[in-house]
């Protein structure tokens, strides 16, 4: 009787360690993916901040969907009253369209995941860590015009809704809140 019991005892050790072995290797593998992830969103987009990388590949960011990181502050910009109306998805969709991200396109897919349901806080953390490691690569003058481009494009966002009859202060202060955010990050 005892050894069948020492043999069952056995067996629920060696069962034990299965699933341990089988816990570290799934974790292994998830880190070497995101290292993987990390090393070709590095390629990508040249910012060699590890942070940076983790929060971007946080947010579904990746080489392939590198385009959609440019649309960020619209989007931000699109949530920051808590809604996003008909009206802001239009004009996030025609800056897409005009930047080049195709509607079959994973940037596409991932924008229109952003553009589903409100991000959290984790996106504008990102996009600032992307702008942080850019700001280091990037010359002042070409830097200004990124600038000026990207908060152009977030107040037309802005100013496609709200407002009294769309009449009278067209951006909320939650928008223009975003927008002074988005400008504070250059």
């Amino acid at each position: 009787m005892s050894d069948q019991l020492h043999e069952r005892g056995r067996a629920m050790e060696d069962l034990y360690f299965q699933q341990k072995d089988q816990q570290l290797l799934e974790k292994l593998k998830k880190e070497l993916a995101a290292e993987e992830g990390r090393k070709h969103l590095e390629k990508a987009t040249g910012i060699h901040d590890q942070v940076v990388l983790d929060k971007l590949l946080d947010c579904g960011v990746n080489p392939e969907t590198i385009l959609a990181v440019g649309m960020i502050p619209l989007v931000l910009v699109a949530w920051a009253d808590g809604s996003l109306d008909s009206q802001e998805k239009n004009a996030i969709l025609e800056a897409a369209k005009e930047t080049g991200i195709d509607e079959q396109s994973t940037s596409f897919t991932l924008l229109a995941k952003w553009m589903e349901s409100k991000p959290g806080d984790g996106l504008f953390e990102a996009w600032h860590g992307y702008i942080g490691a850019l700001k280091e690569r990037l010359e002042g003058p070409v830097l200004n015009v990124l600038k000026s481009q990207i908060l152009h494009r977030a107040n037309e966002v802005a100013e496609k809704s709200g407002g009294f009859l769309g009449i009278l202060n067209r951006v909320s202060t939650s928008e223009s809140d975003m927008i002074q955010r988005l400008e504070q990050a250059f």
